[in-house]
């Protein structure tokens, strides 16, 4: 038997104020086209098929006809809920699904839904569980003792009896570390501070294929059968230089698995490109990439004239156009309304504050802003970071 493992498709998602949907379309297709050649007996969503929990008609449109398209093949399709994802919505309609084919698990029961698939000989047990939190798990075993993820995860896991002749597939949604490492994370994810989301892969050795949703760059933990497959298309600048794929596996019975990562080629690339005005205007330049590309652009120009405007004859996809400062090893930067809304007043200030003078607010100077903006806006806690006061915060 042999599958394709995805995730973390966050359809709907903007970035910059720019629209995806069309670029998430297109990389379905491009899924769809790999499902015709390597004949999946079935495609895995490990989580965050949408980007928020409500969200935007075109959409739902978008993953309705994926999972037509994928259930006109006679592809079975196994998706969980990711922590993006509404449980209760996406539960809609699974009872109908399932006549055919598609296992869609929103909520969590107590247990992952188990779906075996496959003919005599060639069988697996898939365990779908969706994003689970502490607070789910205590909801069904109150005498346990769940404080952590790690709890919540130990006590769901030890319930099960895996069988010893199928192999066993979990599907889960989580922030799996191992032995305290982290896995490889980028600006798009969303992580809880001091990582306390955390449940260590020893949780999973007993399974013969793990797929994971949650982390945007496709890694593998420990072992090559304990995979995250990434996102499809890249959804910050942090993973610019991240190459996606597909994860296409092979059981092999009760022995480890062959995985093979089939790449994917977006519409449009999310690009870093660097240099003066006049070069990244120059014919060489151009002509290396696609102008339709998502850009960061850093010009290491003093004062140029007009630049984003006159870049953006050329390409016409900027998303953020930063400044190399010639006082600092850091560019300065004219962020995304995304990045923006992240930062407090007194860094707002600072920042702009370096972008006009071309120099960094002195400490002294920092404390008389925070003072005034505490004497026109309020206290000093309303100015400040959030997460300074502890406790589990979620970062986007």
């Amino acid at each position: 038997m042999k599958f394709l493992h995805i995730s973390d498709l966050h359809l709907g998602k903007q970035l910059a104020e720019y629209s995806l949907l069309e670029d998430q379309r297109y990389i379905l297709g491009q899924i769809l086209g790999i499902v015709d050649d390597r004949q999946p007996d079935a495609v895995i969503v490990a989580g965050d098929l949408y980007d928020k929990p409500v969200p935007p008609a075109d959409a739902v449109t978008l993953l309705d006809w994926f999972i037509t398209e994928l259930t006109n093949r006679g592809t079975a399709l196994l998706m969980i809920s990711g922590n993006h994802d509404s449980p209760e919505r996406l539960d809609f309609g699974s009872g109908l699904f399932e006549q055919k084919n598609v296992y869609l698990v929103g909520q969590f029961n107590g247990l992952p839904k188990k779906v075996t698939l496959g003919q005599p000989g060639d069988q697996a047990d898939f365990y779908l569980l969706p994003f689970i939190r502490p607070g789910n798990v205590r909801a069904y075993y109150p005498d346990e003792n769940i404080r952590s993820y790690e709890d919540a995860m130990r006590c769901v896991i030890k319930r099960l009896s895996l069988s010893e002749d199928i192999p066993s597939v979990l599907v889960a949604h989580q922030f799996v570390t191992a032995g305290g490492i982290s896995p490889e994370r980028s600006e798009s994810e969303i992580i809880s501070l001091g990582g306390t989301d955390n449940v260590d892969v020893s949780n999973f050795i007993s399974f013969q294929y793990v797929a994971l949703g949650h982390i945007h760059r496709p890694q593998r933990l420990t072992r090559d059968s304990v995979r995250y497959a990434g996102s499809p298309l890249k959804y910050s600048f942090s993973e610019a230089e991240y190459d996606k794929s597909v994860v296409l596996v092979t059981l092999n019975g009760m022995e480890e698995p062959s995985v093979e990562l089939i790449p994917l080629v977006p519409k449009r690339d999310l690009r870093r490109i660097r240099g003066s005005l006049e070069k990244l205007l120059s014919d060489e330049v151009v002509a290396a990439s696609s102008r339709e590309d998502y850009l960061h652009v850093t010009l290491t120009d003093t004062e140029p004239a007009d630049p984003l405007y006159r870049l953006r004859q050329v390409y016409p996809n900027i998303m953020r156009l930063s400044f190399a400062s010639a006082l600092e090893e850091e560019d300065v930067e004219i962020a995304g309304c995304e990045e923006v809304e992240r930062r407090t007043p007194p860094q707002l200030f600072a920042e702009f504050y370096s972008q006009m003078q071309g120099e960094q607010l002195s400490e002294e100077d920092s404390k008389l802003v925070l003072r005034l903006m505490e004497k026109i806006w309020g206290r000093q806690d309303d100015l400040t970071d959030d997460a300074e006061g502890g406790g589990e915060v979620e970062t986007d």
